[in-house]
C-alpha cells in the first residue's frame, strides 16, 4: 500500500473531549451512493458531538474526493484524508483507524447506508454490557440479499453456540482498544477475504459480543454499476488464500477441539460455495485454472478436514465434498450444478429417510447410501397455537411436523415431563387438518403438511394414569410419529394473538387435593405447568386506577384478579392493615366497573378478570365507627374464590392529578382538634395513607419559594410559593408579615394553577410532585427608605379549628 498522502485536510481542529464513536470509511469512486452514505451519517441520533467520521480517499477518480471536501466543509464531524490509490480497502481502513480517536470505531462502506438510530442502538449496547464487537442487523438494498441468521438480538451472544461467527463482514461496532491490544488491522497484501481475517481476529478476541437485533442498523448495497471489488477476476490463489488464511487463524486461536472444527466446517462450506462449485460448475474454468483451484483446495483439506465436521455441513454440501475428497471429479461437476430445489421428495424406507440427489443408487457411480441418508439431520417443527380452561380441564392445541417428511401415519401425543426427567405421563391427541402448512412449507407441493395439527385436552386430576398429577413443575413436550420416523421436541409457550390478548391462560384450583395449577412460560420461552405453588403460586394482583376525595371520604376504585379466574367466582374486599401497630380495618367494599384502558397498558401475570370494585375510606369512622388510629396504612385487596384466598398489595396505576393524591386532608374529630389524612405511593408503587403526619407534616405542606424586592417597585415585596393542603377554604390560607419590630400584618392568600415560570420551593419532606401544586404570588407594599431597611419576614399560615398550621419562616433582609 502507498502510505504516503498527498492531500489531507482535517475539516475542524480536534474537540477538546474525545468522541464516543469513530466511523472509519474507506472511499474508493464510490458516486453518486457515498453522498447518501454521508447523509445517513448526518441523520445519526448520537449527535454529531460524539462521533467522528474518518474517510480516507483512496485516489477516487469520479468526483468522490470533492464530495468529502465539500461535506467536510458543512459538517464538523466528518474528516477527509486523501491519498494515492493502494489497490484496495485494507490500507485506508487501516489508517483511519490508527487515527481514529472515538471510544469505539464502526466500519462504513461508502456505497452503504445506516440507519438513523444504528450508532445510538449499537454504543448503547456496547455500554451496557462492556461489549467488545456489536453486530447491527443488517438489510439488503438495491436487490442485495442479506442473511438475517446472524442478528438475533442477544446482550451477549457465544461465539460457539449462536450464529454470530455467519457474519463476518466488517460492517460492526468494535471497542477501538480491543483492535489496539490485540494489533488487529486489515491484511493489506489481501483484497478480497481481508473483512473475514479482520472479523474473525476480532470475535476471537473479544470478552463480549453483542448483536442489535431489533432494529435495521446498516443497509448493504448492491450496486447497480457492478463495481464491487469482490467481482473484479481473480486468480486460483486470490480465492483459496484468504480461506486458507482464516483457518490458519482459527487452528491457531482455538484450542478447544470441537469449537475448532465448529469455525472450521464454516470455512469449508465457504470453499465448496464460493470457490469449488463456480469453478466446477462452468466449462469456462475447465484447463490450468480448475486444476490449480483443485490443488489449492485440496491443500487446504490435507491440512484442516475432520471426519468430525461431517455434521457441521449442510447434506449436499457434504456430497460434494465428498466426490471432491475421493478424486470423483466428474460427480462433483454434475453435482455443483444440480439444483436443490429441483429434486424429487424425499424416499422415506423403514424409519430412515434418503434425499435422492443426482448418484443416488446409481450402480456405475456406486456412491454409498449414507452420503444421501437425512435421517438423523432432520429436525422437528412444532408451534402451540392455542390453550384454554374449559372448566376444569386445559386444552392444547398446536402442529407438529418433520422436516421434509408427509404426514402420512403420523401420530403425536402430549407428553408431561417432570422437571428432574424422572415422569412421564403421555396425553392422547386428536389430529387436525393444516392445509395452510402445505402452503407454507410444503415445499412447491412436494409434501403433505396437512395432518400436522393436533388438539389435547389435559386434565390435572386424572393426568397421571388416572390420578392426579404430583406436586412440582411439569414441561410440555411433544412425541411426533411420521411414517416411522419418531422425534421429541418442547413445547414452546404459545404466541400472543393477533389483538394482544394474553396468551398463556392462567391459574386454576384443582378440585382434587385443591392445588393451584398454572401455566406459563419459562425464561426460554418454553410452555410449563406448576402443581402446587412450588415456583408459581396462584397469586393475586391490585390494582388503584382513581383515588379522590368525596366529601369526607378517601374513594378508592381500580380492579383485582387471581391470575385468570374468572370474574363471578371472585370476589372483593379492601383492607387498611396499620406498619406499626398491626391493626387491620376491613373496608365496606362494592361491585364497579373495570377501569379497563387503565389495567390494558399494565403488565401482569395471567389474564385480568373483569373485576372492578369501589370503597370508601372516612377516617373519622373507618375504625368500627371510631376515627382511624395515628400512624401508617396500606391498603390490602383480598380476593377469594372457591378453594382459594388471595391478598395483594393495592398499587397505583400511572400518574395522578394533584386533587387525588398527595395531599394533606386537614379533618375535625371529635374532639375538636383537626386530623392530617394523606393518601401517597410508595417508592415502591403501592398505595399508603399517613394518618396523623407520620411522614407528611403541614410544614412539608406550606412552602414558601422565595420572596424579593419587585423589580418595576423597590416599595413592594413579591413573596411566591406553593401549597399542598388539599381542600383549603378561601381565606383560610394567609401570609404573616413582619417588618422589623412593627406589629405584624395577616394577608389572605389567592392560589392558582401553577404555570411553568412560577419558582418552585425547596422540598423539606417526602413529596415528589409539587410543580403540580397550586402556587401563590404576592405584592405586599413595605415601607423603607434611605435610612429604614428593616429585615422583613413572612410566614404562611392555615388555621384549623384550635390548630395553626404554618411554614418555616422566610427573612429578607
Amino acid at each position: 500500500m502507498l502510505r504516503s498522502a498527498h492531500r489531507t485536510r482535517p475539516a475542524t481542529p480536534p474537540s477538546p473531549s474525545p468522541p464516543v464513536v469513530t466511523v472509519v470509511m474507506a472511499v474508493y469512486n464510490a458516486m453518486p451512493y457515498l453522498t447518501e452514505a454521508l447523509e445517513s451519517l448526518e441523520r445519526q441520533t448520537i449527535g454529531a458531538h460524539r462521533m467522528e467520521i474518518i474517510a480516507v480517499d483512496d485516489g477516487s477518480t469520479d468526483g468522490s474526493g470533492a464530495e468529502l471536501d465539500r461535506w467536510a466543509a458543512r459538517f464538523p464531524p466528518l474528516r477527509v484524508i486523501h491519498q494515492e490509490n493502494s489497490g484496495g480497502p485494507s490500507g485506508p481502513r487501516n489508517r483511519a483507524i490508527d487515527e481514529a480517536r472515538g471510544r469505539y470505531v464502526f466500519i462504513a462502506d461508502a456505497d452503504d447506508l445506516l440507519g438513523d438510530e444504528a450508532l445510538e442502538r449499537m454504543v448503547g449496547m456496547a455500554e451496557e454490557n462492556s461489549s467488545d464487537v456489536v453486530l447491527g442487523r443488517m438489510a439488503g438494498l438495491g436487490g442485495r440479499e442479506v442473511s438475517v441468521l446472524a442478528f438475533k438480538h442477544a446482550a451477549r451472544a457465544d461465539l460457539y453456540t449462536s450464529n454470530v461467527y455467519r457474519s463476518l463482514n466488517p460492517q460492526k461496532l468494535f471497542r477501538r482498544s480491543l483492535l489496539n491490544d490485540h494489533g488487529i488491522r486489515f491484511p493489506v497484501d489481501l483484497w478480497l477475504g481481508e473483512d473475514q481475517m479482520f472479523c474473525t481476529e476480532a470475535m476471537l478476541a473479544a470478552h463480549v459480543i453483542s448483536v442489535v437485533g431489533d432494529y435495521d442498523c446498516y443497509y448493504a448495497r448492491r450496486r447497480e454499476d457492478g463495481q464491487h471489488l469482490t467481482l473484479r477476476d481473480r486468480s486460483a490463489w486470490q480465492s483459496v488464500e484468504p480461506v486458507k488464511r482464516v483457518m490458519d487463524l482459527i487452528a491457531e486461536r482455538v484450542t478447544d477441539t470441537d469449537n475448532r472444527r465448529q469455525l472450521l466446517a464454516r470455512h469449508f462450506r465457504q470453499i465448496m460455495g464460493k470457490v469449488l462449485l463456480p469453478v466446477a460448475a462452468s466449462e469456462k474454468f475447465a484447463g490450468a485454472f480448475r486444476d490449480d483451484t483443485y490443488r489449492y483446495v485440496r491443500e487446504v483439506c490435507d491440512t484442516y478436514w475432520e471426519p468430525e465436521m461431517i455434521p457441521h455441513l449442510p447434506a449436499l454440501t457434504w456430497l460434494r465434498l465428498y466426490c471432491f475428497l475421493e478424486g470423483r471429479y466428474t460427480q462433483l461437476e454434475v453435482l455443483a450444478r444440480f439444483e436443490e430445489h429441483s429434486q424429487d421428495p424425499e424416499i422415506v424406507e423403514n424409519g430412515r429417510v434418503f434425499r435422492p440427489y443426482p448418484f443416488f443408487r446409481d450402480p456405475a457411480a456406486g456412491l454409498p447410501d449414507e452420503l444421501f441418508e437425512m435421517t438423523d439431520r432432520l429436525k422437528a417443527r412444532h408451534a402451540v397455537t392455542g390453550a384454554r380452561w374449559d372448566g376444569d380441564t386445559l386444552t392444547v392445541s398446536g402442529h407438529a411436523r418433520i422436516d421434509a417428511v408427509s404426514t402420512r401415519d403420523v401420530a403425536t401425543r402430549l407428553l408431561l415431563r417432570s422437571r428432574d426427567g424422572a415422569r412421564t405421563h403421555e396425553i392422547p391427541t386428536r389430529h387436525t387438518p393444516t392445509p395452510e402448512l402445505t402452503r407454507e412449507h410444503g415445499k412447491d407441493g412436494r409434501y403433505d403438511l396437512g395432518l400436522a395439527g393436533w388438539e389435547a385436552t389435559l386434565d390435572p386430576g386424572t393426568a397421571a394414569g388416572g390420578g392426579p398429577l404430583a406436586p412440582g413443575v411439569w414441561d410440555l413436550w411433544a412425541r411426533v410419529d411420521i411414517q416411522g420416523i419418531q422425534r421429541e421436541v418442547r413445547l414452546t409457550a404459545p404466541a400472543a394473538t393477533d389483538d394482544g390478548g394474553w396468551p398463556i391462560p392462567g391459574g386454576r384450583i384443582r378440585a382434587a387435593g385443591g392445588d393451584s395449577v398454572v401455566p406459563y412460560r419459562t425464561k426460554g420461552g418454553k410452555f410449563a405447568l406448576d402443581i402446587g405453588g412450588g415456583l408459581r403460586p396462584l397469586t393475586a394482583q391490585g390494582m388503584a386506577t382513581d383515588q379522590r376525595w368525596d366529601g369526607e371520604a378517601l374513594r378508592v376504585t381500580g380492579a383485582g384478579w387471581i391470575d385468570s379466574v374468572p370474574r363471578e367466582e371472585v370476589t372483593a374486599q379492601l383492607l387498611l392493615r396499620c406498619r406499626q401497630s398491626r391493626l387491620q380495618v376491613t373496608l365496606p367494599t362494592r361491585p364497579a366497573d373495570v377501569p379497563r384502558e387503565a389495567l390494558d397498558a399494565l403488565p401482569a401475570h395471567g389474564v385480568p378478570a373483569d373485576l372492578g370494585f369501589t370503597a370508601d375510606i372516612d377516617p373519622l369512622t373507618a375504625d368500627h365507627g371510631s376515627p382511624l388510629p395515628p400512624g401508617v396504612w396500606d391498603l390490602h385487596l383480598r380476593l377469594t374464590a372457591p378453594g382459594v384466598t388471595r391478598e395483594a398489595r393495592l398499587r397505583t396505576a400511572g400518574e395522578q392529578a394533584t386533587g387525588q393524591l398527595w395531599r394533606v386532608r386537614p379533618l375535625t374529630g371529635p374532639d375538636g382538634r383537626p386530623r392530617l389524612i394523606t393518601p401517597y405511593p410508595t417508592r415502591t408503587g403501592y398505595l399508603a395513607l399517613d394518618s396523623g403526619g407520620i411522614y407528611y407534616t403541614p410544614e412539608n405542606q406550606l412552602l414558601l419559594a422565595g420572596a424579593g424586592r419587585a423589580p418595576d417597585n423597590r416599595r413592594e415585596l413579591i413573596v411566591s410559593g406553593r401549597v399542598g393542603v388539599y381542600g383549603t377554604p378561601p381565606g383560610d390560607l394567609r401570609l404573616r408579615l413582619t417588618v422589623g419590630d412593627d406589629p405584624p400584618r395577616l394577608l389572605p392568600v389567592p392560589l392558582a394553577a401553577p404555570r411553568p415560570a412560577d419558582p418552585l420551593p425547596a422540598v423539606p419532606g417526602p413529596e415528589r410532585n409539587v410543580a403540580q401544586w397550586p402556587a401563590f404570588s404576592v405584592r405586599v407594599p413595605v415601607p423603607g427608605g434611605a435610612f429604614r431597611r428593616p429585615a422583613i419576614t413572612v410566614r404562611l399560615e392555615l388555621p384549623v379549628g384550635e390548630e395553626l398550621y404554618a411554614s418555616r419562616p422566610l427573612t429578607v433582609h
